[in-house]
C-alpha cells in the first residue's frame, strides 16, 4: 500500500471509530430517557390489574396486561355493637351513609332506597330526608328515633350486581310519642299524653267541650307547643333540656322562645297550623318506674284511622292501631268530647346511666269512649 493511502484509511478508520463511540453514546441516553419518563410520577411501576384506584364510581371492567375480569363486588352489611359505619346518627340532624363502607370490590353504581315505615308510610309530608340515592354517599336525615331500614344494591364494573339490607340505628334520647293518621289533610285529630301524677279527667272536671276543659293535667297541642293557644304553658316540674335540643325541624319554634321545655309538642297538624304531617310529643327526662296514658281524640268527628307510635331511647316500643268500631273513628251526632281513644299506657324505666327505655301496652278496659273523658 503506498504511504498516501495508508495516510487515507487511517483517518477513515479513525472516523468509523468515532462514529460507533456516538452511536453507542445516543442509544444510552435515549434509554435512559425512557426509564426516567415511565417512573417519573410515582416510586415504583404499578402492578398487573391495577386500575388506579379502588371503590368509587369506578371504570373499565377488565385489569392488567392479560384481560382478567375484576372480582365480583361483595356486601358486608352486618353491623354489630356501636359500628362507626353508622355511629351518632340523631333524629332531625343531617348524617351520611357512604357506600364504600359495605362494598368490597371496584363498583360501577350504587343504588339506595330506604323502607318506609310506621309515620313515614302514612302521611302525606314525611319529615324525613333522604338525598343521592343514586351515589356512593346518600345524606339521610331521619324524623324519628328508631331504626331505619336501608337496601344498598351496586353494580360492579364487570356488570355483576349485588345487595344487602342495613338496619340503621338512631340514637336519642328520652321518650316520643307519634300519632299520625290516612286523612290527615282533611281531619283533624289531636294526640295527649296523660301526666303520670295522678288519674284526672282528660279534660277539666265541670268542662262544656274540649277547648273549655283542657288543662295541666294533659300535654297537647294547645299548650305544649311553642306558640300557645292555651295558655298557661304545661309544667309538670320537669327541667328543660339545652336550648340546642329543640334545634330540629319538629321543634326548632322553640328556639325563638329561648328555652326547651319538657314535655313539649310539635306543632298541631288541624289543617291550618299543619297539614299532612305527623303529631309528636317528646320528654326528655322521664323518672324511673313512672307511668304515661297517651290519647287520641277526634275533634272535627271527621273519618280517619289512626295509628300511635311510640318510642325510648332510640327505639321503638310498640305501635297501636285505632279499633275497628266505631266506624271510621267517627262518633252519632256532635257530642262535647267525641271520640276519645285511649291508645296506650307507657312505663318508664332509667338504667344506672341514666339512658331511658320503656314498655308500652295497649289500654286494658274502656280504652274507646264517646262523649266521656274520664281517665
Amino acid at each position: 500500500m503506498a504511504e498516501g493511502e495508508g495516510a487515507s484509511y487511517a483517518r477513515r478508520s479513525m472516523l468509523r471509530a468515532r462514529a460507533g463511540l456516538f452511536f453507542g453514546w445516543l442509544l444510552l441516553t435515549l434509554s435512559c430517557g425512557a426509564r426516567t419518563e415511565l417512573f417519573e410520577d410515582s416510586e415504583s411501576p404499578p402492578s398487573a390489574g391495577s386500575n388506579g384506584g379502588s371503590g368509587g364510581n369506578g371504570s373499565g371492567g377488565s385489569g392488567g396486561s392479560g384481560g382478567a375480569k375484576s372480582p365480583p363486588v361483595r356486601t358486608n352489611c352486618q353491623l354489630t355493637g356501636d359500628d362507626p359505619r353508622v355511629a351518632g346518627i340523631k333524629p332531625d340532624e343531617v348524617a351520611s351513609l357512604d357506600g364504600a363502607d359495605f362494598v368490597v370490590g371496584d363498583v360501577k353504581s350504587y343504588h339506595w332506597s330506604l323502607q318506609m315505615e310506621d309515620c313515614d308510610a302514612v302521611v302525606r309530608d314525611a319529615q324525613f330526608v333522604l338525598q343521592g340515592v343514586d351515589s356512593r354517599v346518600v345524606k339521610f336525615q331521619p324524623s324519628r328515633p328508631a331504626f331505619y331500614h336501608f337496601t344498598l344494591e351496586v353494580t360492579g364494573v364487570a356488570g355483576d350486581r349485588t345487595s344487602c339490607k342495613l338496619e340503621v340505628p338512631v340514637a336519642a334520647v328520652g321518650m316520643r310519642v307519634e300519632l299520625c293518621w290516612d286523612t290527615s289533610t282533611t281531619t283533624d285529630l289531636d294526640l295527649y299524653l296523660h301526666n303520670p301524677f295522678d288519674r284526672e279527667p282528660w279534660f277539666a272536671r265541670n268542662s262544656f267541650d274540649v277547648r273549655s276543659g283542657i288543662d295541666n293535667t294533659t300535654c297537647n297541642t294547645s299548650n305544649a307547643t311553642a306558640a300557645l293557644r292555651q295558655p298557661p304553658r304545661l309544667n309538670w316540674g320537669y327541667e328543660d333540656s339545652p336550648l340546642n335540643a329543640c334545634n330540629t325541624p319538629s321543634f326548632e319554634d322553640f328556639l325563638g322562645i329561648g328555652r326547651c321545655p319538657n314535655p313539649r309538642a310539635a306543632d298541631d297538624n288541624n289543617q291550618e297550623i299543619a297539614t299532612g304531617t305527623t303529631e309528636r310529643m317528646q320528654l326528655d327526662n322521664p323518672r324511673d318506674g313512672q307511668r304515661f296514658r297517651v290519647m287520641v281524640q277526634n275533634f272535627s268527628n271527621l273519618p280517619a284511622r289512626p295509628h300511635v307510635f311510640v318510642y325510648c331511647g332510640g327505639q321503638r316500643a310498640s305501635a297501636f292501631d285505632a279499633p275497628s268500631t266505631p266506624t271510621n273513628f267517627v262518633a252519632n251526632g256532635n257530642g262535647s268530647y267525641g271520640v276519645m281513644w285511649r291508645a296506650a299506657d307507657i312505663t318508664t324505666k332509667l338504667d344506672p346511666s341514666g339512658k331511658v327505655s320503656c314498655t308500652a301496652a295497649p289500654v286494658a278496659e274502656r280504652a274507646l269512649t264517646v262523649d266521656d273523658p274520664t281517665f
